[in-house]
């Protein structure tokens, strides 16, 4: 099946149904006949085929003696999806909101795939209405995600985000973030990537994403104490940040470049 075919099948064709549609597309209006050739479906199943379609309202039937198909043009195939989707999600919104989730607050959820943990955080943004704080590394800031950042930031006064960037991309469209000095290091130390994302004091999506394994170590939850530890968690990396920013040049004399001394955090034992 190729790629047209298989995205028209996702609204609802049938295969056949989708390989007639594309083949009509590409012809001027035809007979059934040649419809089948040029489209591969037997001649034993085409009248079906285009029946449905027909009916579906996907293609047009002349009323000559031998009757000819085309097929309605592309933009107005794809405004007639997006009306019903919209319609959908309508109904669905309606039928299923005073449904809820009746959920354990104080268990932890894990998040094993990639993409779950990022459109859940994806989520998690958009529909903050009173506090955000975040820990990410730019190489997962999806275009989507960047972006639900940057109306965060227009829209919330309790906005902290520490980036971390290997490659050091600062270039976003949004200038409330701190700049971590230590990314190198934290993926050494803890052999990977991670993330937190606090929304609202309500839930948190948190943990590691290891760089050799399809799996992640992240979790989701609304448990108070785990949210409590990763908003601080935010907080105190955003309080030494700001005071190694605004003192780098004393930091560096006491510290030494790159404020490599800031790491040495355990007392001497003698």
């Amino acid at each position: 099946m190729d790629q047209k075919t298989e995205l028209l099948t996702r609204f609802g064709l049938t295969e056949s149904e989708a390989k007639a549609y594309v083949t009509l597309l590409q012809m001027d209006a035809s007979t059934g006949y040649k419809i089948s050739k040029n489209s591969g479906i037997a001649r034993s199943k085409i009248y079906n085929v285009l029946s449905s379609l027909e009916d579906k309202k996907f293609i047009l039937e002349s009323k000559d003696d031998t009757p000819v198909y085309t097929a309605i043009p592309v933009d107005e195939l794809v405004a007639r999806f997006k009306t019903e989707s919209e319609h959908n999600i309508s109904n669905l919104e309606n039928s299923l909101s005073g449904l809820g989730t009746v959920t354990d607050y104080g268990s932890v959820w894990a998040l094993d795939a990639y993409d779950q943990v990022f459109e859940k955080i994806q989520y998690q943004i958009q529909h903050a209405t009173h506090s955000l704080y975040v820990q990410i590394y730019s190489e997962d800031l999806t275009p989507e995600i960047t972006q639900a950042l940057a109306d965060a930031e227009s829209r919330l006064h309790e906005f902290v985000v520490i980036l971390f960037s290997n490659h050091h991309r600062y270039d976003l469209p949004f200038r409330r973030f701190y700049k971590h000095f230590f990314e190198a290091d934290k993926v050494l130390d803890y052999g990977g990537r991670w993330v937190n994302v606090v929304s609202d004091g309500q839930e948190v999506v948190y943990g590691k994403l290891p760089a050799d394994s399809a799996n992640t170590g992240v979790i989701w939850t609304k448990n108070s104490s785990m949210i409590f530890l990763a908003q601080e968690y935010v907080l105190h990396d955003a309080y030494d940040l700001r005071t190694l920013s605004l003192l780098h040049d004393e930091a560096e004399k006491v510290f030494g470049p790159d404020l490599e001394g800031v790491r040495d955090i355990y007392f001497d034992k003698n």
